[in-house]
């Protein structure tokens, strides 16, 4: 499987570990995308949580006593569907994972062909001293330290200037009428830290439609598949006659992505804070973002660090549901000139190729 580049030199091969999980896909396929001079695999894994805890032990003990590559190579076999030997050819000689079950097999994996680790979370059970690199959004500061760790403002995302360009253009073929000044509205719902209930969805309806009139504004909608059947229908009822709605799809009736579509072809996006991810999305992908406040399940809530940061950075705006006419207003009154893109998978993918493959300096200071 060997490849060389146009210039003689051998490709490295870097291995994502994956979940399944869309924002932690997006995260690894972001960095990856970004390094140069790579072939990439894919492992597919899904587990149990008592074989998941299986594993974290098993990395505890390996921390200390060398274990086979063949029986290494068996635990991981009863995860995925891709074969090992494929993977044994492969021999990578860079792992990157996002989300907690892929850290003991990134770890584990890692032991074998003595390949640089590189997690996008912060580690829950193992530890950050189990990886050669760990990228931590910048509210894990006082949990994830490290001289292995390095901070980001938003998360990595797979989003860039040629995909959303592509991705709008399909959704724009799947739109009838014209489209005029068309916003965004990227509606979340049921996390560990929010909560969306059926009524609080029908006042941002009320608002954001509000607005739409007001500001003489066509709306492309869609929905997370966190939000919960309620809430959807408030959605549904309120955009299906609705002279604003230019494009409405239910995550709960369509396997469809239609977000970065929707943040190409829009001026702004709006989207409720819950969905981080979609956050990055949208100011990687070079737009402004009205992140939303909805119902909290405590007081505080570990993403403000990082929202106050994006807001006084000029990349948000932070708001309750009221307070949304006015945010839209001023966004489609503020001028767009100097606006940038917060492309941190291309901040993380230059930090890897610095300190592992001597990459030359790293982009901006990774805090």
């Amino acid at each position: 499987m060997e490849e060389l580049s146009g210039k003689g030199k051998k490709k490295r091969r870097v291995l994502i570990i994956s979940d399944g999980k869309r924002g932690h896909v997006h995260q690894t396929e972001g960095v990856a995308r970004k390094l140069k001079g790579i072939i990439g695999k894919k492992l597919e894994i899904k587990m149990s949580k008592p074989y998941y805890l299986f594993l974290v032990a098993m990395s505890y003990l390996a921390r200390r006593f060398k274990f086979s590559s063949p029986l290494i190579l068996f635990w991981i076999q009863k995860v995925t569907n891709v074969s090992i030997e494929s993977l044994v050819k492969f021999a990578p000689d860079l792992i990157i994972s996002a989300g907690s079950f892929t850290h003991p097999v990134t770890f584990l994996l890692g032991k074998i062909w003595n390949a640089k680790t590189v997690v996008c979370m912060r580690p829950s059970l193992l530890s950050a001293s189990d990886f050669n690199l760990v990228v931590a959004p910048r509210h894990d500061q006082e949990k994830c330290k490290g001289e292995n760790v390095i901070y980001t403002m938003g998360a990595a995302s797979h989003i860039s200037e040629g995909f959303i360009f592509a991705e709008s253009v399909a959704l724009h073929q799947k739109i009838k009428g014209d489209l005029h000044r068309p916003v965004g509205l990227l509606i979340g719902g049921e996390s560990a830290h929010a909560r969306l209930d059926a009524e609080m969805a029908g006042e941002l309806m009320n608002e954001v439609l509000l607005a739409c009139e007001e500001y003489d504004l066509s709306l492309l909608t869609t929905t997370s598949r966190r939000t919960s059947p309620a809430a959807e229908a408030v959605v549904r009822d309120e955009l299906k006659e609705h002279p604003r709605n230019a494009y409405l799809l239910l995550a709960s009736e369509s396997p469809d992505n239609p977000v970065p579509g929707i943040i190409g072809l829009c001026e702004a996006v709006i989207v409720t804070e819950d969905s981080v991810s979609m956050v990055s999305e949208i100011i990687t992908g070079g737009k402004y973002a009205v992140v939303v406040k909805i119902g909290r399940k405590k007081k505080r809530n570990k993403f403000d660090k990082m929202l106050q940061d994006l807001t006084d950075e000029q990349y948000i705006t932070y708001t309750s549901i009221d307070g949304i006419n006015r945010a839209i207003g001023d966004v489609l009154n503020r001028k767009r000139q100097g606006f940038r893109p917060l492309d941190e998978s291309k901040r993380v993918a230059q930090e890897i190729e610095r300190r592992f493959f001597g990459g030359g300096s790293s982009m901006g200071a990774m805090r």
